[in-house]
């Protein structure tokens, strides 16, 4: 799991930003993963699965701001939250890419 919150904290480019900025720029990295993780939820059986991935990532979209000015832990828990959802999605498409016939 240390990777995918490896990806998410990876710091910006800018190393004069502020750390409120680079909160914003890993929230928006985690918007971004979950909506290529629903784009790959294309089969009929998994309409339901995609737009829960959106509802959710619309949620944590809105809530960008906020949770850039969360205090420390508060911060580090919903990435932790995040790094294992996005661990649970990525399971659930390899477990279900081994089952399609291409």
């Amino acid at each position: 799991m240390s990777d995918i919150i490896d990806d998410l904290l990876r710091l910006s480019e800018d190393p004069n930003a502020d750390p409120r900025s680079r909160r914003r720029q890993t929230m928006e990295r985690l918007v971004q993963t979950l909506l290529a993780m629903a784009d790959a939820e294309i089969g009929p059986d998994e309409a339901q699965h995609r737009h829960s991935i959106i509802h959710l990532t619309t949620i944590i979209h809105d809530m960008t701001g906020r949770i850039a000015e969360a205090d420390d832990t508060t911060f580090a828990a919903i990435i932790r939250e995040a790094a294992m959802l996005i661990r649970s999605l990525q399971r659930r498409q390899a477990d279900a890419a081994r089952f399609t016939v291409h």
